[in-house]
């Protein structure tokens, strides 16, 4: 009876934990949001650590800020088109309970279109000073299952939403060299729910004569956890622009890791039949809190004029997501806290891009490419609510000065992705196992004023 008693306390705050433990990991390759400047989604964010056309300089690399005249304002929108499928190709319930092939269907496109918006102030204080500000949201995500799809008890919905507000300041050292920082406070919102197979439960937890007589069978008592949750965190940006040349420009930043305390609310829907297993303080309402911490970020890169017309832009991102280990969730309730291993590994972001401005110099064209690492080491590790894996982006985009201070900017993007395979085990032991297919459309426009 210890075993089940164990396992009845296990399960129990599994489902909400798993639940709060994928919030945290959408800030992988696949999305923490690089859409912060349609500019440099033309050319596949290739230029970002040098760009001094715009103002998402704040975010890439404040210390470019010293090279704004005047003041500058950037608004731009994104709109995020994914896709994400799942292909079933073994998924069945635990073995100690019959290993039956899951029931239900395999979930339609679970992805999202994605609005994203972002917006950039920067100004020239003296000759020296320049200030700027940043809203912008640097990781979401959001997707919906069918609720009775196969994997459903490791993912229905999931959302996330962030909030970024930088300000930032830049000093001019010489001629040539120039320094940013910036401070981050980001607010993250979550919201996330699955379902909970009380069948298998009651039988792993109580017995198979208890629990037959309730008719808590496996996939026959079907309840739904729900999980809310929201957090402040601090951070900073510093950065580094060298211009050595009038035809080659230089930058590095970097973006400190932010540590999130999510507090919320675990709710759950139970079936008549399976009150019985609340009574222990299971299963029930419950305040719950982890702590998540974002990766800090590393970016450089070079911008090299060939010629009067032609620009070539290059850039390396790297992620530090292998201080994320593991996940603790502590719950205010008889539920015990928890453990979930992760094992996530560092990313690099590779970019490429290239910019041709005619003789008249009242358009630009672009285009780019970059490979994308995802952090999740293999199958097992891939999680429903995030089917991620490497991303190839290929990319075009334009620049029209309609006035001589303002600029239109237009971007499109496609992102290849290799269909990632799952193996995920649940809370309950069950296993999701097949394939995804996706893939990733972008589109956006942005307009900068000078004045």
């Amino acid at each position: 009876m210890a075993f089940r008693y164990h396992f009845f306390r296990y399960v129990s705050v599994s489902f909400v934990f798993t639940s709060i433990c994928w919030t945290n990991t959408v800030m992988g390759a696949g999305f923490a949001i690089m859409e912060q400047s349609v500019m440099e989604l033309g050319r596949a964010f290739s230029g970002a650590p040098t760009n001094t056309e715009d103002g998402s300089m704040v975010y890439f690399n404040p210390g470019a800020m010293s090279q704004v005249r005047g003041k500058l304002l950037t608004t731009a929108g994104y709109l995020v088109i994914p896709s994400a499928k799942f292909n079933d190709e073994s998924s069945q319930l635990n073995p100690l309970v019959g290993g039956f092939p899951l029931r239900g269907n395999e979930g339609g496109n679970a992805a999202n279109l994605i609005p994203i918006p972002n917006v950039y102030y920067v100004q020239q204080l003296t000759s020296k000073i320049s200030f700027g500000l940043g809203v912008n949201s640097p990781f979401g995500m959001e997707n919906h299952y069918r609720s009775d799809w196969k994997g459903r008890y490791q993912a229905v919905t999931s959302e996330l939403v962030t909030v970024n507000i930088n300000p930032s300041l830049a000093v001019k050292l010489t001629d040539k060299v120039s320094l940013g920082a910036g401070l981050n406070i980001q607010y993250l919102e979550a919201k996330l729910s699955n379902a909970v197979d009380f069948g298998t439960i009651c039988l792993q937890a109580i017995g198979p004569g208890a629990c037959i007589n309730r008719g808590l069978l496996p996939q026959s008592a079907d309840g739904l956890a729900t999980l809310k949750g929201d957090s402040v965190g601090l951070g900073f940006n510093l950065g580094l622009y060298f211009e050595p040349s009038q035809t080659t420009r230089l930058g590095v930043s970097y973006r400190s890791r932010i540590e999130h305390e999510v507090k919320g609310t675990a709710n759950y829907a139970v079936p008549d039949p399976a009150l019985v297993l609340t009574r222990g303080g299971q299963f029930v309402d419950a305040h719950a809190q982890t702590r998540v911490t974002m990766p800090d970020q590393v970016i450089l890169g070079f911008s090299q004029n060939l010629g009067t017309r032609w620009n070539l832009t290059g850039d390396a991102l790297w992620t530090n997501w292998s201080l994320i280990r593991e996940l603790r969730t502590d719950f205010v309730s008889p539920q015990a806290d928890t453990v979930q291993q992760l094992n996530w590994e560092d990313t690099w972001r590779l970019g490429l891009g290239l910019s041709f401005t005619p003789e008249a110099r009242k358009w630009t064209i672009r285009t780019g490419f970059a490979f994308d690492q995802t952090p999740v080491p293999s199958a097992d590790f891939r999680p429903a609510r995030i089917p991620d894996n490497d991303r190839y982006w290929l990319t075009a985009g334009f620049s029209y000065r309609v006035l001589s201070n303002v600029t239109l900017h237009g971007a499109y993007a496609h992102l290849f992705v290799p269909d990632p395979a799952i193996n995920s085990k649940s809370a309950t032991g069950d296993r999701l196992s097949g394939q995804y297919t996706g893939q990733v459309n972008i589109v956006g426009l942005q307009l900068d004023w000078r004045f």
